[in-house]
């Protein structure tokens, strides 16, 4: 990634794009606010609005589903903090439980910070969807529902009791394949995707990104991406 990037690596945040082009010899895009940039080459890793900007530029749609995950804070003396690792917890599913609860320590969560200098907090989620799984992002609530924070809830009090009181709540979108296997190819011989992160990619992220700079420059790659192609039985429409 480094060598691709070359000298110079101009970053844009919160551009929201509303168009891409693709010819052979270079890629355009037009933000939201009108800028146009324009590149050579391009990776399109949108996670759960891979196919909206597929889209865009007539390229073929790939099978992906969208799961509501939902995950929340647990204030927590420090003292106890200490003694509480990173754990998973699997159970029988029952109705909208999906039966997969995790717990990551104070240290995993220091960008959450208290006033009190007694308290810190633990992250608790669930590895299962809310609700059915989407399509597209139209019907995505980032307030996931209260059924599950309640699942989760009890079981902090009944594994965790020593934690406290919950202090927020999120639901990130989770993009899916059929097989859980990531999705690294390209779209056009200057485009490359990386789509299907199911939750997990960014724990592989300077691996990804290799892959990536590979697939575009005709590199080998740094592992054997058949496994990940476009063409397989689980992307089918």
């Amino acid at each position: 990634m480094v060598k691709a990037a070359g000298q110079h690596c101009d970053v844009r945040v919160n551009s929201k794009i509303t168009s891409l082009d693709v010819k052979e010899d270079k890629v355009t895009v037009i933000t939201e606010n009108g800028e146009t940039i324009i590149g050579k080459k391009a990776v399109i890793a949108a996670g759960p609005w891979t196919n909206e900007v597929l889209s865009m530029a007539q390229l073929p749609q790939v099978k992906l589903s969208i799961w509501m995950v939902q995950w929340a804070h647990y204030e927590v003396d420090r003292k106890v903090a200490e003694s509480i690792p990173q754990a998973f917890h699997f159970r029988k599913e029952n109705d909208i439980d999906g039966g997969l609860y995790y717990v990551f320590p104070a240290t995993a969560t220091e960008a959450v910070t208290s006033t009190d200098s007694t308290k810190s907090y633990v992250k608790v989620g669930v590895d299962y969807p809310t609700n059915e799984a989407l399509g597209d992002m139209k019907k995505f609530s980032y307030e996931g529902e209260q059924e599950v924070l309640d699942l989760m809830d009890g079981w902090v009090k009944e594994h965790l009791p020593a934690i406290g009181k919950r202090i927020d709540s999120y639901c990130s979108p989770y993009t899916m394949t059929d097989d859980s296997y990531f999705v690294m190819d390209t779209v056009r011989p200057n485009v490359a995707i990386f789509s299907g992160g199911s939750g997990r990619a960014f724990k592989f992220g300077p691996l990804l990104g290799d892959c990536m700079v590979s697939l575009l420059n005709n590199d080998d790659a740094p592992i054997d991406l058949a496994p990940f192609s476009l063409g397989r039985e689980a992307l089918k429409m």
